[in-house]
């Protein structure tokens, strides 16, 4: 059973691992795990600016992500979608690693970070969701 928007957005604002997929010139697809924030019903995470990941996006800027749950029932979200580089942003940075590694250990991470890369922005053209412990207990 897809999730409503809220569940959507309030599982989209926990601190998961998405995956996400781009397509290199010769149509070979590439999937790598980031970090990444849900803001504004968009999805925002850090590259490096040479990353393959964004030398893919600049070809070809169409985009899949993948976040879900590692433990059983399983949540799940597919976001096809479109990205668009931007600046890297110091401050947005810090945020992702505190969201992922919690106030100290996120300060600490973002203290050593002096360069926050590029930023990539994912505008959903599509979302697909489900909720595996709506489909086993009805």
């Amino acid at each position: 059973m897809p999730l409503s928007q809220a569940e959507l957005d309030t599982f989209l604002s926990e601190p998961h691992i998405a995956v996400v997929a781009t397509t290199g010139p010769s149509g070979k697809p590439h999937a790598m795990p980031v970090w990444y924030l849900w803001r504004d019903g968009k999805v925002l995470f850090h590259t490096g600016p040479e990353s393959k990941k964004l030398r893919n996006l600049r070809k070809n800027g169409r985009i899949s992500v993948v976040v879900d749950t590692k433990t059983a029932p399983y949540k799940v979200v597919v976001i096809e979608g479109t990205a668009r580089e931007l600046p890297g942003d110091l401050n947005l940075s810090r945020e992702v690693a505190i969201h992922y590694l919690g106030q100290k250990m996120g300060e600490a991470y973002a203290a050593r970070s002096s360069d926050p890369s590029r930023l990539v922005e994912v505008t959903p053209t599509k979302v697909i969701s489900w909720d595996y412990a709506r489909e086993s207990n009805p």
